[in-house]
C-alpha cells in the first residue's frame, strides 16, 4: 500500500487515528518520539503548516501554540529560511563532508548573541550537546559528579537522563539525593548525578557540602521549562554560580528551550548571569535539527588539543547551518522589533488567560516570559509554584487534559501534558491571540468551572 490513507479509508474514526494504526505496524508506538503519541493524546497526524497554523490529515485547522516544542521562532515555513536552505541545496550542496564557510559564519553570529561563548561546536540535538557539555566539564575539572535539578530535562543520554517527572514519594525529604534513572537499560554513569530541589539554595548548599569536592558542574535549565515553566527566584542564578565556583565547579546553562527565545541572548542575557558552558538548540535552527555547546577558549582546548573527542558526520552540516544563518540574520537585523512583537503577543495571551481564570474563579498559575508560556490549572488556589514538587503537588493534570482535548477539538493546539510549556512565534498576530482567547473562555466555562 502506498501513499497516505484517504478519507474514504477512514471508517468509524478520524483519518489521523487510521494513519496512526497503520503506522504502528512499522513504527514502534506509531511514531519516533513517545511525546507525540502518549496514551492521552487525541490522535493528530499533521499534514501541513504555515505561519502559526497547522492542518491535520482530516483537514482540521489549528492555531498552533506548540510550535514543534519550541524550534519555530519564526513560525512554520518562514520564507527566509526556505530560501536560504534552497540556495544551499541547489547551488552548493547539502552535506559536503568538509569544513564550510557557512558553519563558521553561524558560529560567529551566535557569539554576538552569547558573549559567554568564545568557542563552540555544533551537534544535531539538545541531547547530544548536553552530553558533550557534561564531558567537557568532567574533562576540564578532572571531577566526575554532576549536580542537576528535579524536573529539569537535559536529554536522554546515559549521563543525564533522570526520572525528571518522578512521583513525589520517590524524592528525598532532605531536598537532594541520588538521581533516579530515567529509563531501563541504562548503565552506571547516572550514579554520578545528584538531583536537588530547584529554587532551594539551602538544599543546594547541603548537597555541595557533602559532594562539592567531587562535583564537576552544576547543570540547570535557567528557567525550568520541563516542569511547567518555573522562573528562578530573584538572585537565584547568580548565587548558584557563586556557590558552584566556590567549590571549584562549573555552571552549565541548558538553554535548549530558552536560547534565542526569552531574549536574543537567552536567559543569560535576560538575567545577566553568565554560565561557564552554554548549550543551545531549538530556536536557533528554525525547525532544522541543530544544537551547539560552547565555553571559554581555554575550556574548549580540551577538544582542540584533546583529550576530549567530539565529532559527528552531520554535526554542522550545510543544510542546518543555512537554516540557522537565516534565523540568526533575521534576529540580528531587528532584535528590538522581533522580541518586542513576541513579548506583545505573549503578554496578550497570558493576561487574557489570567483575566478569564480570575473572572471564572478558576485556580491557576499563569507563568510566562517572552514567547514562553504556561497556564497551569491547579487543584486549589496557591501562592506560587517554584519547583517541580510544587507543580506535582498542586497541578490538576486530569482537568488540564480534559480542557486540552476540548480546545484541540475547537482548533487550538497545545500539548496535553501540563508540564509542557506553550511557544509563540513571530507568525502569531494579535488577531490569532484574540481567536485563541475567545475559545479559551468558552472551553474554561465548559471544562474548568466547578
Amino acid at each position: 500500500m502506498s501513499g497516505t490513507v484517504s478519507k474514504k479509508e477512514a471508517t468509524n474514526s478520524s483519518v489521523s487515528a487510521q494513519v496512526l494504526e497503520r503506522a504502528k505496524k512499522s513504527l514502534a508506538g506509531g511514531d519516533s518520539s513517545t511525546m507525540r503519541v502518549l496514551p492521552y493524546h487525541i490522535p493528530l497526524v499533521a499534514d501541513r503548516a504555515e505561519g502559526c497554523r497547522l492542518w491535520d490529515v482530516d483537514g482540521n485547522e489549528y492555531v498552533d501554540l506548540n510550535m514543534s516544542y519550541g524550534p519555530l521562532l519564526l513560525g512554520h515555513r518562514p520564507k527566509v529560511v526556505i530560501d536560504s536552505v534552497y540556495r544551499q541545496i541547489s547551488e552548493q550542496g547539502s552535506q559536503l563532508g568538509f569544513p564550510t564557510e557557512v558553519t563558521m559564519r553561524v558560529a560567529e553570529k551566535i557569539k554576538k548573541l552569547f558573549p559567554s561563548i568564545e568557542l563552540l561546536r555544533f551537534a544535531n540535538s539538545g541531547t547530544e550537546a548536553c552530553a558533550s557539555a557534561v564531558r567537557l566539564a568532567r574533562t576540564f575539572t578532572g571531577r566526575k559528579k554532576l549536580i542537576m535539578f528535579e524536573g529539569h530535562y537535559h536529554g536522554w543520554s546515559e549521563a543525564v537522563f533522570t526520572k525528571y517527572h518522578a512521583p513525589l514519594e520517590e524524592l528525598p525529604e532532605c531536598g537532594y539525593g541520588p538521581a533516579i534513572p530515567g529509563t531501563s537499560g541504562m548503565g552506571d554513569s547516572i550514579k554520578d548525578v545528584i538531583t536537588v530541589q530547584w529554587n532551594d539554595l539551602d538544599a543546594l548548599e547541603r548537597a555541595l557540602a557533602e559532594h562539592g569536592d567531587d562535583v564537576c558542574a552544576v547543570m540547570m535549565e535557567p528557567i525550568s521549562g520541563n516542569a511547567g515553566l518555573l522562573m528562578p527566584r530573584d538572585g537565584y542564578l547568580a548565587t548558584v554560580r557563586e556557590m558552584a565556583h566556590d567549590c571549584g565547579a562549573l555552571l552549565i546553562f541548558d538553554e535548549v528551550i530558552t536560547g534565542m527565545r526569552v531574549s536574543a541572548g537567552g536567559a543569560q542575557e535576560h538575567y545577566l548571569v553568565s554560565p561557564d558552558i552554554t548549550v543551545m538548540s531549538k530556536a536557533m535552527g528554525g525547525g532544522y535539527p541543530v544544537s551547539a555547546f560552547g565555553a571559554s577558549a581555554e575550556m574548549m582546548q580540551c577538544i582542540v588539543k584533546g583529550p576530549l573527542f567530539h565529532g559527528g558526520v552531520f554535526s554542522g552540516n550545510a543544510i542546518v547551518m543555512s537554516a540557522a544563518e537565516a534565523v540568526l540574520d533575521t534576529v540580528l537585523a531587528d532584535k528590538a522589533g522581533i522580541y518586542g512583537h513576541l513579548h506583545t503577543v505573549s503578554d496578550q495571551l497570558a493576561n487574557g488567560i489570567k483575566d478569564i481564570y480570575a473572572r471564572l474563579s478558576i485556580p491557576a498559575q499563569v507563568n510566562h516570559l517572552g514567547p514562553l508560556l504556561a497556564a497551569m490549572i491547579t487543584k486549589e488556589e496557591v501562592e506560587g509554584l517554584y519547583n517541580y514538587r510544587d507543580v506535582r503537588r498542586h497541578a490538576d493534570f486530569e482537568r488540564y487534559i480534559k480542557f486540552q482535548h476540548w480546545m484541540q477539538q475547537r482548533g487550538v493546539y497545545f500539548h496535553p501534558n501540563e508540564f509542557e510549556p506553550m511557544f509563540l512565534s513571530t507568525a502569531h498576530k494579535p488577531g490569532d491571540i484574540d481567536e485563541v482567547l475567545e475559545r479559551w473562555e468558552e472551553g474554561a466555562r465548559q471544562c474548568l468551572v466547578r
